[in-house]
């Protein structure tokens, strides 16, 4: 879908729109979160342009909070985006006003957004305001792709696809039977050519269908698919990689992958099987 008629779908009123941003669009994200099941992410300015210093919470400043789907779009109060425009143009400027530093994305869950220091912590009453405006604006609504089924929460399914995929697909191995296997990098979209991955290209790890689709924490997809969410546009798969992957986790930090299995595991028996 082009940009321009995303745009045209996305539009809400100028004055709710202020409105929202008042507070850095913490209920309108709330709101729409809840209406869809994706995930909310807050960007943050930090005191720093080292994406790898350590920053005390308390010094983190929001400049947004909205909703993402699991690859590059953005879904805002000013329209659904594509997160390249999105950062240039709204984070970006948002940004300017705090000075020199850097952005830092997170995503949560609505449990902890609650504590974290926002400027405006949300308010059932305007969540409810803005679900109804969301709500009657139906082409919006309808040019968000739907999560696929087994509808994990989305932050569950977020944590389980950066860093603790490995263990996913295993538990689903256990418990389905399925196979998993490695993705293995072998051409990334520009933009994507700085992503972190072994030397082998690992950067993914799912259980593949009889039918030839493959599945992790979000759901049943194409490898193809799955795998433009990282940006990758040429891969292999390997499960004998997985297995080496896998290996090299438990040796490094078994505890935190057995704990990682244990909350995988839980999750497939309670939104999967």
């Amino acid at each position: 879908m082009g940009q321009a008629k995303i745009k045209q779908r996305a539009t809400f009123k100028s004055e709710v729109i202020q409105a929202w941003e008042a507070d850095d669009c913490v209920n309108f994200a709330v709101a729409l979160a809840r209406l869809t099941g994706w995930l909310l992410h807050v960007d943050w300015w930090v005191p720093t342009t080292d994406y790898y210093e350590e920053v005390p919470i308390e010094h983190f400043k929001p400049l947004r909070v909205y909703v993402a789907d699991n690859h590059d779009l953005i879904f805002d109060a000013r329209g659904i985006k594509s997160i390249i425009d999105f950062n240039e143009r709204t984070i970006a400027s948002l940004a300017r006003n705090f000075g020199t530093g850097g952005v830092r994305t997170r995503f949560y869950d609505e449990t902890t957004l609650s504590f974290l220091p926002l400027r405006s912590q949300f308010d059932e009453v305007k969540i409810g305001q803005a679900a109804e405006e969301i709500k009657a604006n139906r082409c919006f609504l309808a040019a968000i792709p739907p999560r696929l089924p087994p509808f994990i929460p989305a932050y569950q399914a977020a944590k389980f696809t950066y860093g603790r995929c490995a263990a996913f697909a295993e538990v689903m191995q256990e418990l389905t039977g399925l196979q998993p296997t490695a993705l293995l990098a072998i051409r990334f979209l520009p933009q994507y050519e700085t992503t972190r991955r072994s030397a082998s290209g690992y950067f993914h790890s799912v259980v593949l269908h009889p039918d030839g689709l493959a599945e992790d924490s979000w759901g049943k997809a194409s490898l193809h698919e799955i795998a433009r969410r990282f940006g990758v546009v040429e891969f292999t798969i390997s499960s004998d990689e997985h297995q080496v992957v896998v290996n090299k986790i438990k040796s490094s930090s078994l505890d935190r992958y057995e704990a990682a299995r244990r909350e995988a595991r839980a999750i497939v028996e309670q939104y999967r099987l």
